[in-house]
């Protein structure tokens, strides 16, 4: 199985012995709300059906549980259609929704030629897009998405990561 490991971090492929704390994290209100495709409430046999279905990792694409070595799971980043993650709320503003996605993103471009990731986020998800702000990504427009969790569409900032930008900053 899959391991990257972080200064505090292990970034893994999941299990079904995952899905409680997978369900417990992103099932809280103040997660789910900025993850447009998540609905509230989340159930234990949603977190279920996801991990199921979850493809092996692979640089180009994969979801990664993050677990926090004496605690477990913590959160998850991944990057399908577009870089994502979430943190459950008792370890937010610690830095490890940044130091996950650095390490995706390290793996991600030394194994692919892809020269950009794009991600976004809720246009008043301050911490989402101060994280991706300090990994480097830039605003690129906006756009209307579905909440799930908030049954209404939601502005979205729209932002990407080039590789050479990637490669050039001084966050190491």
């Amino acid at each position: 199985m899959l391991e990257l490991h972080t200064r505090r971090l292990i970034l893994r492929e999941s299990t079904l012995d995952d899905a409680p704390c997978y369900a417990l994290g992103v099932g809280e209100y103040d997660v789910a709300k900025f993850l447009t495709p998540v609905p509230y409430p989340y159930t234990l046999a949603m977190a279920i059906d996801w991990l199921r279905q979850a493809q092996p990792a692979t640089p180009e694409q994969s979801m990664l549980i993050v677990e926090l070595p004496g605690k477990g799971v913590i959160g998850c980043v991944s990057l399908i259609n577009e870089l994502g993650f979430w943190i459950a709320r008792p370890h937010w503003n610690r830095g490890y929704a940044s130091e996950a996605a650095t390490a995706l993103l390290d793996w991600h471009f030394a194994g692919t030629d892809h020269a950009m990731v794009k991600s976004s986020a809720h246009h008043n998800n301050t911490a989402s897009l101060a994280v991706q702000k300090k990994l480097g990504f830039v605003p690129t427009g906006r756009e209307m998405r579905f909440s799930q969790t908030l049954q209404h569409n939601v502005d979205h900032v729209v932002t990407s990561l080039t590789r050479e930008a990637w490669q050039s900053r001084g966050m190491r």
